[in-house]
Order: structure tokens, then sequence, then C-alpha cells
């Protein structure tokens, strides 16, 4: 129910507004005695719209109101003036029900400027609006909008208003109070179109509101846009808090949930568009927060996973969403970078089939920054060990030889995760073994800079000692210990202050060596088989070069 209406005091005591303090208390007194012998009054002026609204708490709250100048004024405002003969027909036709014959009566009457064409024209506002607490009509919705909207931007109505309700006003009000009233009367019209709206569920009626007088009333700001604006925060807080980098993996579940909280932000923005208050200083600032907690998934997607299509659809959907143009030009110039990344990837992307895997399993996709197999996806700058050697098996019949096969194997770790890729060749070997050239290949351009960075600052910055194979590489140099009968034996090091040959491979090992007059001899060897033995020469040179 439009409750400013219903329950305005004139029309909870059945009078009229000229109505005096001696008689609002006689009518008061009158109408609660009669309710506490189960008494239900019906006056003159009742307009036959609205039922059970006479309560001992409506008249005790009426009679307040009356009784306080402030209020009181607003009461009067907001209620028919029956002064004369064409206010009694239309009234008349309203008890019974014929809407649009009290509606013609007092639109005929309000037709032109003068004083009481204008006070016609507040009771047929008033009148369009009480139609409209028990009937849908979007005619007397514009008609009644259009009739709020001439009366209040009219400083001869003003004027007119002030004396007639002077010459009612036992309390003689201040003009400090008028002044208030007037100042603040948009905002009780926008309390009663939010009712309006709340009792038929039809966003017109604030939208049209909004599209009149772009005023916001109490009412609206907390059963209409508290709400939603409550609702967005929730979402908002929820895409705030995610951290979807934080496991290495922006998964399915983490996709669905900003799926689904972006959905939800986007089902109250929409229904602020349809009630006409998406620019609303409030909401645009809900929009940039909304925008801004999408941007933060954005960069942690495109930073730290190189999820650069997902980064730029959500980015895309911050830019629809926010609310200045500050923002939005500042997401454009993101969307730029997102864009040169995703070519960039595109132009340096390598998808390698790998032999042996049924269908798209076998394939090996290799990204600027990292590298994906099986489902699975390793960054570069997370990758702790590599490993990769191939092997020749050799079958014979009588001691002569009418078989050969190479089985090969590569191998990434990153903390827990592995990928391992293993396949073997016989008389296709050629094809198999320049893909497993390839992989190599990758492997140093891609992760051995990387690993060996990583483990250079290792030992020579934290102070650590790496073990690869039983070879300890530290700030010294790289040791071993020589093989004794009992115990732990003997320690040798080869000094990195010392002539240094770069280690080689040779028959599925890495050999290293140490000075020996002038000469390279052997000091130790490691399987290529063994995690980072691989890394050693390009370890051993990034040491060499450090000291």
């Amino acid at each position: 129910m439009s409750y400013t209406l219903q329950n305005n005091a004139y029309h909870v005591l059945g009078l009229d507004v000229s109505a005096s303090e001696k008689d609002i208390l006689k009518r008061a007194k009158e109408i609660v005695n009669r309710l506490k012998i189960d008494e239900h009054p019906d006056y003159d002026l009742d307009v036959g719209l609205f039922k059970d609204f006479r309560t001992e708490d409506s008249v005790k709250d009426s009679l307040q109101k009356l009784q306080a100048a402030k209020k009181k004024i607003k009461e009067y405002f907001f209620w028919l003036q029956i002064a004369d003969s064409i206010d009694e027909e239309a009234l008349g036709l309203l008890k019974k029900k014929d809407y649009s014959g009290a509606i013609g009566v007092w639109q005929k009457a309000s037709e032109g400027q003068s004083t009481k064409a204008l006070f016609y024209k507040k009771n047929l506002a008033i009148l369009y609006c009480l139609v409209l607490s028990v009937e849908n009509n979007k005619e007397y919705l514009a008609s009644s909008l259009a009739a709020w909207k001439e009366l209040t931007d009219s400083d001869k109505f003003w004027t007119s208003f002030s004396k007639v309700y002077k010459l009612h006003d036992e309390q003689t009000a201040s003009e400090d109070i008028f002044i208030d009233f007037k100042n603040h009367v948009v905002e009780y019209l926008s309390d009663i179109y939010t009712e309006l709206h709340q009792i038929h569920k039809n966003a017109d009626y604030v939208n049209g509101f909004q599209k009149t007088f772009s005023v916001k009333g109490e009412k609206i700001e907390k059963s209409v846009l508290g709400p939603a604006y409550q609702v967005i925060s929730g979402a908002v807080e929820g895409l705030e808090t995610m951290q979807v980098s934080k496991d290495g993996v922006f998964d399915k579940e983490e996709s669905e949930k900003i799926k689904q909280l972006v959905g939800v932000i986007q089902q109250e923005l929409n229904k602020l568009i349809d009630l006409g208050l998406y620019e609303d200083s409030q909401t645009k600032i809900m929009r940039d927060r909304a925008a801004n907690a999408l941007r933060t998934i954005v960069l942690d997607l495109h930073n730290n996973l190189n999820e650069f299509d997902k980064s730029l659809q959500l980015l895309q959907v911050a830019i629809q969403i926010c609310g200045t143009e500050s923002l939005k030009n500042k997401l454009e110039s993101e969307i730029q970078q997102i864009q040169k990344s995703i070519s960039d990837d595109v132009e340096n992307s390598l998808n390698l089939a790998i032999p042996g895997y049924r269908d798209n399993e076998g394939v090996l996709a290799v990204k600027n920054n990292f590298i994906e197999f099986r489902n699975k996806r390793m960054f570069y700058k997370d990758i702790t060990g590599v490993a990769y050697h191939s092997t020749k098996h050799t079958t014979s019949v009588y001691f002569i030889p009418v078989s050969t096969t190479h089985s090969y194997s590569f191998t990434l770790v990153s903390g827990n995760d592995r990928i391992d890729i293993t396949f073997s060749g016989g008389s296709n070997n050629e094809e198999r073994q320049q893909i497993f050239g390839r992989l190599i290949g990758l492997c140093e351009h891609l992760v051995e800079p990387v690993l060996v960075k990583k483990m250079v600052s290792s030992i020579f910055e934290n102070g650590e000692t790496l073990t690869i194979g039983g070879v300890e590489f530290s700030k010294d140099g790289y040791s071993r210990h020589k093989s004794a009968w009992f115990g732990k034996g003997e320690k040798e090091t080869v000094r990195w202050t010392d002539t240094v040959y770069i280690p080689k491979f040779s028959a599925g090992s890495v050999y290293l060596f140490r000075d020996n007059e002038g000469k390279s001899q052997q000091f130790t060897s490691v399987s290529m088989s063994t995690l980072n033995a691989v890394m050693i020469p390009e370890l051993v040179k990034a040491c060499v070069n450090h000291g």
C-alpha cells in the first residue's frame, strides 16, 4: 500500500485539511472510543480505497503528526482539500469507485493557471496517486508525474499554498518550516512512488520518477538501493577474497565461482537500470568497486597464471560495469596490454605432438611462460628439476642384431608436480629423435636459464649447497666424497678459483673434470637420468662467471 497516503493523518481522522485543532482532538477521541467497542466508523470524507486503516495506533500517530508543525504541513499538503462543489463532486465519484469520472472533474477544473486551478491540480495529482495504489495504470502514472512536476516548479503555486496554509494553520507555522518543506517535498514524493513500485513490483514508478525529478527519497534509499547495494557488496567481497593463483592453477571451480558472483552483480545492476538508478552517484561507486575487484583477479590471472583469454573476458566485463570514466580509461589501456600478451603468446606458442599417446593427450603446449601437458601446467619460473636422456636397446638372434629400439625420457619437476614424457622409436626413429631434440632445445631455451639463475642465487646469495647425483655445489666449488671401505670418504673439491673445465655429455652421463698439470682429468660423472644432471654444464659456467 501507499502508506504515505493511506496513513495520512487527515485521511485516518476523516477530516478535511481545513479542520481546526478542536475538531482534530474531538475526532481522534471519538474514533478511539468507538474502536474500543469494536465499531469501525466511516465518514463523509473517506475516499473508499483502503480497508482497516483506522486503528488506535494510527489515530494516535495521526494526532501526534498534526500537533507537530513540521509534520503537519506534510500531512496537509498530501491530502485532498474539499473546498467547493467541484471538489465534492469529484470526491463523490471517487467513493463510488468511478475513478475516471473523478479524474475528469478535477482535470477539467485544473486547466489554466489561476490559483483555484492550481489547487484542483494538487487534488488531481493526489487522486492519481490514490488510484495508482489500487490500479496499475501507465497513463495515470505519466499524468501524475507531469502534474506534480508542474506544481513543484510553479512559484505561483507555492506562494498561493503558503497563504492558504497559514489561513488554516492555528499553530502559525514559521517561514523556516515552510521553506524546509518546500525543499524536501520532492523527496516525500519519491517515497510515494517507491511505495507504488513496491505494491505493483513495477520499475516504471521509480524509473519514471527519476526521469522527471532526479531525486531520491528516504524510502528508495532504504528499500531499493540499500538491499541492492548489500547484495552487490556481498558479491564484491567474494571476488575480493579470491586468490586464484595461490595454488598455481585456475580451475573450473574458481571459474564457476567468478561467473556466479559476477552474475549476482549484473542481476542487481540490471534492476537498478530498470529503476533508472544506474547512473546514481552511489551506484557508480558500487560499480567501480565491483570493477576493481574484477581487475584484481585479472591482474592475478594475467601476471601469475598467464590466463590471457580469461583475463581479457573479465576485464571487458569490468569495463561494462565500471561507473567512472577515469576507471574506464584505465581498464581500456590494460585491455590493450592483455591483447598484446595474447598476440605475443600466439606468435611464440608451439604445439608439439608427442608420439605414443591417444588423440590430443600427447600434445605438448609450449607458451611464453609455461608448458602444459595432459592438463598439467608448469610455469618456467616454478620449475625446480629437469632430466632427459635416451637409451638404445638392441635385440639379437644368435648374436646377430636384428632390431634396435630407442627410448626417450623427458621430465620436469615443480614442487610435488611432475611432467613425465616417454616414448620410443624403432624403424621410424629419425622422426622421434627430432622430437626429442626439440624437447631438449625447448628446455635449453626456456627452462635452463631460469633454473640455473635460481641455482646460482641459492649458492652464492643464500650460502646453500646443492647436491646433484652425489656432487655438491657450493660457493667454494664442486666436491665429491672419495670412496672408502669404512665410513665416509675424504672430500675432493674443485674450487672456482682453480682451472675449471666445462662438464661434457657422453654415453648418457655428464662428466666433470679437474685440472691435472694443465690437462683435464675426469673428476666424476653423473647419469643424465638424475634430476638436474643436464643442468651441470651451464651451472658450472655460471658459477665460474659469478666468481
